[in-house]
């Protein structure tokens, strides 16, 4: 995929975010990121979250297969 506006969708849909959920974690209004988002330039920060988020799917460092309750027991 070249367009990041496809590339920021399919990460969205990957992560289980929503432009609020990113609003939210990025402390802006939601205004703010729908705007950012349809821009000619888009922005850095979001390029670089998704440059990470495929690169981590292409190693297999994210699966969907995980349990929900996922936890390392590391006292024994």
């Amino acid at each position: 995929m070249n367009n990041w506006k496809q590339r920021y969708e399919a990460y969205k849909k990957g992560m289980g975010y929503k432009n609020k959920d990113i609003a939210r974690l990025l402390d802006r209004k939601l205004n703010s990121i729908e705007v950012s988002v349809t821009r000619e330039k888009f922005p850095d920060t979001f390029k670089l979250a998704i440059l990470t988020y495929e690169k981590m799917l292409l190693n297999g460092r994210i699966t969907y297969d995980e349990p929900e309750d996922y936890k390392v027991e590391t006292d024994e």
